[in-house]
């Protein structure tokens, strides 16, 4: 036996299949009368069992003062009906854009809402489905820029999913509500990954600013005894004048032109070498190193600066995926 959710569920992928034929996809989207739904809400309903207890009252007691009084409230609920569609025919979306994020952060998409020509609207809901939603009041002749977010769950290009429109003004009887779709996506980069040392190849022939323990010059200072150290780093002086086991830390320096490799990250799956290295690319951008990518398909030379991270983190997004349509890349 098929449960009542289940018939719910599958009711309401059936109607949005259907409502995304009336309403395709588009960059400008206009509410239209074949896009709008009109249907009571609780209090409507309510108020059509009153309007019909009303109704039998008067019919059966032959009371003109109350079925004078139903006619009255009848005609003032088909005028709402108008009133609560025409809230929101005519109305204009518009897709901007959304800024890059990180997988896992709420993207932000930038909507241009604009009114039906010599009219206004009042009390419009906008959201993404079962999200957070704006209330939008249009005056004649105005236009409004929403920021709508969604969460996003893994890099690559994220769509949205539709737009709920709906409006229950001006009494709250009936509810009108469109589903629209806009061609918009964002780009979604992998979620960073912190990790000990950077998977680098770097140039040797001047020194930098990034501090390598792997090319050991400069003492630095002595930390704690760690099981597994070699015995040659062991402080024994310290030793032996009783303060304990200590290490001699020495660091050195990498050139500031560093090379982000995929193939240093070994033993790991795809998505976690990904989230490293885009962690890295965020930290060398602080700093003044140039630095380049080294993936399967494609590098990308060194350089410095937002456009040349932006790069970076593109075809880190995107890698495996869709190949990275962006200038400085040599795929292989």
């Amino acid at each position: 036996m098929i449960s009542p959710r289940t018939l719910t569920s599958s009711f309401r992928r059936f109607f949005g299949r259907w409502a995304a034929r009336r309403c395709p996809k588009a960059p400008t989207v206009r509410l239209q009368h074949k896009s709008i739904y009109v249907l009571p809400t609780r209090q409507g309903l309510l108020f059509i069992f009153v309007l019909a207890v009303m109704w039998l009252l008067g019919t059966n007691y032959q009371n003109n003062l109350v079925l004078a009084t139903t006619f009255l409230l009848l005609g003032v609920m088909c005028i709402s009906i108008l009133h609560t569609f025409k809230n929101l025919s005519g109305l204009r979306f518009t897709a901007i854009g959304c800024r890059p994020v990180f997988a896992g952060e709420y993207a932000s998409f930038e909507v241009l809402v604009e009114p039906a020509a010599k009219s206004s609207h009042e009390n419009v809901i906008v959201s993404f489905e079962d999200h957070v939603s704006l209330a939008v009041d249009l005056a004649q002749g105005s236009e409004q820029r929403l920021h709508l977010s969604t969460k996003t769950h893994r890099r690559g290009w994220f769509e949205p999913e539709r737009l709920l429109v709906k409006t229950i003004y001006p009494l709250g009887l009936f509810r009108a509500w469109s589903w629209i779709q806009l061609d918009m996506k964002a780009l979604v980069y992998p979620n960073p990954l912190p990790s000990a040392m950077p998977p680098v190849k770097a140039e040797t022939s001047h020194q930098g600013e990034l501090s390598s323990p792997e090319n050991n010059e400069d003492f630095q200072g002595f930390s704690r005894y760690q099981n597994g150290a070699p015995l040659t780093h062991i402080a024994w002086k310290k030793f032996a004048r009783g303060a304990g086991l200590y290490l001699k830390d020495y660091t050195g320096y990498q050139s500031q032109q560093v090379w982000l490799d995929w193939d240093s990250l070994t033993g790991l799956d795809v998505e976690t070498r990904l989230s490293q290295l885009c962690y890295w690319a965020v930290e060398l951008a602080k700093t003044r190193s140039e630095f380049g990518l080294r993936l399967p398909d494609c590098v990308i030379d060194l350089g410095s600066g937002s456009a040349h991270q932006e790069q970076v983190l593109r075809a880190l997004a995107l890698y495996g995926l869709k190949t990275p349509s962006v200038q400085g890349v040599r795929y292989a």
